[in-house]
């Protein structure tokens, strides 16, 4: 029996576990969490079959490590299994950084294991652990990279599966990979932010701030992730990220200078994204061109100063009681 073990738990880690149980035979499925409270809250869905806060019993004699916590957390996550786990296996994660996480598995993880640089595109919002629904992975993308930490078979062994799992393979290079990322998911609460902070640091906030409505709490919804979970991943998709900024700066010169002209050109500009907005939407693909512009590979890795900066992000920031409800730990 395939035995698939979770490290950590969230809706679409426990999407996927369900989505296994509609395989033949059916996996068992081992999931590790420090908190015990979220164990009950999945209990009526019956998709774990052993949920422990003990590391090396959830990961014993598995075949698949399913990682599904911060990037922060994922290095020394490495560091603790490369000792737990004898047998071959396959381990994998969700995070948004491939070059990242690779790099970890190849420094930190042992020959008897395989690093599969793999991820599934979830169209739809999971919002809560109740929501989890086997469904989600049908018929959805799943990224696959090669990686120097994976071998044939092991790639063989995943791809079969997810394709059981009703997904559909998609492969890619992994720093292709991360550049896509970065624009699509790391940049956006990147403006939601900036959006906030150039209006309230003008002089006419206290008064501007009267007119916010459920309007302006959509557009910069994106600003409530969690800014050390935001900043994490700009920083382990440091140089993709600035490309997309810089593209984004352009664009927002080009719509600045057409409202400054009075020029015909706002309305393309306004045009073409609603044109490429609908036909993402209506499940319109488009062709890839030939020549992508990438930064180049040396360049998508961030610095060696990314391991102190992550380091400082995770001590104590004080007690939280004596903070305001709105105020962000510093």
């Amino acid at each position: 029996m395939t035995k698939i073990s979770l490290i950590g738990i969230s809706p679409i880690s426990l999407s996927f576990a369900l989505a296994t149980k509609n395989l033949s035979p059916q996996p068992f499925v081992s999931a590790y969490s420090d908190n015990q409270k979220l164990f009950e809250q999945v209990k009526h869905l019956n998709v774990i079959d052993n949920g422990t806060n003990n590391l090396e019993k959830a990961v014993e004699d598995t075949n698949l490590i399913v990682i599904d916590s911060s990037i922060s957390e994922i290095k020394s996550q490495f560091e603790q299994l490369k000792s737990l786990v004898k047998n071959y296996c396959m381990i994998t994660d969700f995070s948004h950084s491939k070059k990242r996480i690779e790099t970890w598995a190849t420094e930190i993880l042992p020959a008897n294991f395989c690093y599969i640089a793999a991820r599934p595109l979830i169209k739809k919002e999971i919002p809560e652990l109740v929501n989890s629904n086997p469904d989600m992975f049908k018929g959805i993308r799943y990224c696959i990279m090669e990686s120097e930490k994976s071998d044939k078979d092991g790639i063989e062994w995943f791809i079969k599966f997810i394709e059981l799992l009703g997904c559909k393979p998609y492969f890619l290079d992994i720093h292709e990979h991360d550049s896509y990322t970065a624009g699509i998911d790391i940049l956006l609460p990147i403006i939601s932010s900036t959006i906030i902070n150039s209006l309230s640091k003008s002089d006419s906030w206290p008064e501007m701030r009267k007119f916010v409505t459920h309007e302006f709490e959509k557009q910069t919804d994106l600003a409530n992730r969690d800014p050390i979970d935001t900043e994490i991943n700009s920083i382990t998709s440091s140089q993709p990220l600035i490309h997309w900024l810089d593209q984004t700066i352009k664009s927002l010169y080009e719509i600045r200078n057409s409202i400054d002209q009075n020029s015909d050109d706002l309305l393309n500009l306004l045009i073409d994204a609603w044109e490429v907005k609908g036909k993402i939407f209506a499940g319109i693909d488009e062709d890839i061109p030939q020549h992508v512009e990438l930064p180049s590979s040396s360049q998508s890795i961030a610095s060696a100063m990314f391991g102190a900066k992550l380091a400082s992000r995770m001590t104590d920031h004080g007690d939280k009681n004596l903070r305001k409800s709105w105020e962000y730990p510093r």
